[in-house]
């Protein structure tokens, strides 16, 4: 019960130094919130459902609400389907990154998701090689 309390605790102070720090970025702005801005979310959002929080993995989660399996063999081996999932995030997030690159977000959204599709590619090319 403790462990899983200061797990909570821990990664709500990161939430908080997070939002804080995204708060101070937009006060400092000087360019316009507009979709490219769309471009951070979605990132965000794809390295919230691919990370473990603890023993908690959003994306793990989300599949089995949608009666989907999150692994492709049985005790939690072989290909990790969550993948899959953060890349719905990601790849919107480097098309508008580089359509609307002059907006707030767009080019740290289109950086992240590009470094993430690339490890998930090569992560995907070693998995069917071996």
């Amino acid at each position: 019960m403790t462990n899983s309390f200061s797990s909570i605790l821990t990664y709500s102070i990161q939430t908080i130094a997070i939002l804080l720090i995204i708060y101070y970025l937009l006060r400092r702005n000087k360019q316009k919130i507009g979709w490219g801005s769309l471009s951070l979310l979605l990132s965000l959002l794809g390295i919230a459902v691919s990370f473990e929080f603890g023993d908690y993995i959003l994306g793990d989660h989300f599949l089995f609400l949608l009666g989907l399996s999150t692994w492709s063999n049985v005790n939690n081996t072989g290909l990790h389907y969550t993948i899959f999932l953060s890349s719905i995030f990601f790849i919107p997030s480097l098309i508008i990154g580089y359509k609307k690159p002059n907006d707030f977000g767009a080019k740290i959204g289109k950086l992240v998701s590009s470094i993430y599709l690339t490890i998930i590619v090569i992560t995907l090319l070693f998995f069917i090689i071996m």
